[in-house]
């Protein structure tokens, strides 16, 4: 356990501390990757988790000085993510098991490798600067693959308000001033309630939102400051 432990910690620190983008890293990504993976094989038969929060100081993020985001489920699993090489529809985040979580505007749009995946989804909810104390109401689709191979549909009626008081919230070891919007959704079959915590840059710096419902909710959190 402590050789796969020792090659988590070292394949984490080369990720984050790898910050050019040339073909030499994305080479040097892709092998650090599956030498992670196959750490991360070797233990799925257990329930032991490797905790994130133990391996990654704030130090070591902030020396890498790129994005990072945490994302942990209920079940306890947790892990950091970092950008996926290349551009595409919002932001997607590669994680060291080579699951991928897509969002936009921090908002979970879709991922990849977690189980009961998100194909995609949309909404029209308006720009985080444009929502305040009153209600908005809006429309938002989600797509899933279920287990057998199947695609399911949902279409929800969603509201959502801005908190008008400010508040600070603290992530690793680091103080956010953040406003608070909450997102309830509903159609005959769910109720769905998310909860993101904005910056005055429009960043989500955290947020427990829906996923499906083999997930249940995740929470994300960004890292960087």
């Amino acid at each position: 356990m402590e050789m796969k432990t020792f090659l988590i910690n070292f394949a984490l620190i080369l990720i984050l501390t790898s910050c050019t983008n040339t073909p030499e890293r994305e080479t040097g990504e892709i092998k650090t990757l599956q030498l992670l993976k196959q750490a991360f094989d070797q233990r799925n038969h257990s329930e032991i988790f490797v905790d994130s929060r133990i391996l990654l100081s704030r130090e070591k993020i902030d020396a890498a000085n790129i994005p990072v985001l945490f994302v942990k489920l209920k079940s306890g699993q947790n892990g950091t993510l970092t950008p996926y090489p290349g551009q595409g529809i919002g932001q997607t985040w590669l994680g060291a098991d080579g699951a991928t979580i897509t969002t936009e505007r921090g908002i979970l749009k879709a991922s990849r490798g977690m189980g009961d995946d998100l194909m995609g989804s949309s909404s029209s909810m308006p720009p985080w600067a444009k929502i305040n104390e009153n209600l908005i109401r809006y429309e938002r689709k989600l797509i899933y693959m279920t287990g057998n191979n199947k695609i399911l549909k949902r279409s929800l009626e969603c509201k959502i308000q801005r908190n008008s008081l400010k508040k600070v919230i603290e992530i690793w070891d680091v103080k956010f001033s953040v406003r608070k919007f909450d997102e309830n959704c509903t159609n005959k079959q769910i109720k769905i309630k998310n909860t993101y915590f904005v910056d005055d840059r429009e960043i989500v710096r955290r947020s427990s939102q829906f996923h499906s419902d083999t997930l249940g909710y995740i929470l994300t959190e960004r890292l960087d400051r």
